[in-house]
């Protein structure tokens, strides 16, 4: 076996398709194909099961799969040491998140690396956390941003910032020209709430909880999976919302909503850069952590 046809299974697994690798890795869907064809004969086991719409690891392909991305981590490191050796940070960070203010630090943080480290190139995927959290484990990301701590063993969580969430309402509401509210007072109101397993809406019921109150009480008249969706939804008044406050400050919606406190109700949430233990010694996503870290700060 070699490196192409681990790198092309590793990539199918991932993408769950031939195309969608082919594609990633800049090769023939043909190519792909027998890259997988080959390192299956090699093996002697079958290795991926074709269904209808995509394709999926068999047990022996389960089996491999953590030590093909192994091989591939280990000559990916080999070259990071070699750079070291040669004192240049370069190559390649694959960063997931999950959480909204993640979109307003990485392109910034990214800009300002690039300027320092011109030879480096960033891929960003956006995912809830459960998913973001395994694929970070499994190897296929090198670190994440994300809202809320899945523990694993082989995983480190650092708090990147702390996200204030804010209770948002359209120019039409009774609330608009209000200084504050109290919690009472929203509780019979149309709300547009974020998905199960969402950091915000964890952080409200957490919140709710601690002043007695039942976050599934709320008139909840629509649930959307993203930060985007409920701004214009709210805008288009629809409901009034929770949602991040740095979201809010780099608002579009031309002064249609925003955000009033609540007297009696702070929400806030942390916001975690996590990272695999294993990959502790890749000099460039070392730099990239502390940078990230830095400008967190700033």
């Amino acid at each position: 076996m070699d490196f192409k046809q681990i790198e092309a299974f590793v990539y199918v697994a991932k993408y769950k398709s031939f195309s969608r690798a082919a594609e990633k890795l800049l090769l023939s869907q043909p190519t792909i194909s027998t890259h997988i064809s080959t390192l299956e004969e090699q093996l002697g086991v079958k290795l991926f099961d074709r269904l209808s719409k995509e394709v999926i690891l068999t047990e022996a392909g389960q089996v491999f799969y953590p030590y093909a991305v192994d091989i591939l981590d280990l000559r990916e490191r080999s070259q990071e040491a070699i750079k070291e050796f040669l004192n240049e940070i370069s190559g390649h960070l694959h960063i997931g998140y999950s959480t909204v203010p993640a979109e307003f630090i990485l392109p910034e943080v990214i800009r300002k690396f690039k300027e320092e480290y011109p030879k480096t190139f960033f891929t960003l995927d956006i995912n809830g956390t459960q998913n973001v959290v395994q694929r970070l484990s499994d190897g296929i990301l090198d670190l994440a941003i994300v809202a809320r701590k899945i523990p694993k063993k082989d995983l480190e969580y650092k708090v990147l910032l702390r996200d204030k969430i804010v209770l948002v309402v359209h120019k039409n509401h009774k609330f608009f020209d209000r200084a504050s509210v109290f919690l009472e007072e929203i509780l019979q109101e149309s709300f547009i709430i974020r998905e199960m397993g969402s950091g915000t809406r964890a952080a409200v019921e957490h919140a709710f909880k601690q002043k007695g109150y039942d976050f599934e009480s709320l008139d909840a008249v629509a649930m959307l999976s993203s930060t985007y969706s409920i701004k214009h939804a709210v805008k288009r008044q629809l409901g009034i919302a929770f949602m991040s406050q740095m979201a809010l400050s780099e608002d579009e919606c031309g002064g249609g909503i925003k955000a009033i406190p609540i007297t009696d109700l702070v929400v806030e949430k942390e916001i975690y850069v996590v990272y695999s233990k294993k990959r502790t010694n890749k000099k460039l996503m070392k730099h990239f952590i502390d940078t990230l870290l830095k400008h967190a700060k700033e």
